[in-house]
C-alpha cells in the first residue's frame, strides 16, 4: 500500500470563510474521486490542522498500489478539483509518498 500525503497553505488573500468553503468543497470532489478511481483505499483533507501546524490544508490519502497512486493523479475528477479548489486558493505544495 502506498500513503501519499500532501499540504499546502492558503494564499495570504484568502478570507477565513472563503478557506472554510473551499476544503469543504476539496474534502467533498476527492471523495468522489476515491468512490470512481479504482485502488483509492481512504482519503481524508484536514483543514485546518492544529495551530502548531506550518500549513493551512493536509491531505492524506491511501492506495493499494503505485499503480492506482498514478492512475488517481490523472483521474478527470482529481484534476479538476485541483482546478476548482487548489490552484486559485493554495499554495506551498508539498508531498510525501511511501510504502506502507
Amino acid at each position: 500500500m502506498i500513503k501519499h500525503i500532501v499540504s499546502w497553505r492558503f494564499k495570504p488573500e484568502v478570507s477565513e470563510e472563503e478557506r472554510i468553503r473551499v476544503a469543504a468543497e476539496f474534502e467533498k470532489r476527492l471523495q468522489a474521486v476515491k468512490e470512481a478511481a479504482e485502488g483509492v483505499l481512504d482519503v481524508k483533507v484536514t483543514a485546518p490542522p492544529l495551530s502548531t501546524s506550518t500549513v493551512d490544508v493536509v491531505l492524506d490519502s491511501t492506495f493499494a498500489s503505485t499503480e492506482a497512486l498514478a492512475a488517481y493523479q490523472v483521474h478527470p475528477d482529481h484534476v479538476a478539483a485541483g482546478a476548482a479548489c487548489v490552484k486559485p486558493y493554495m499554495t506551498d505544495r508539498t508531498c510525501c509518498d511511501y510504502e506502507i
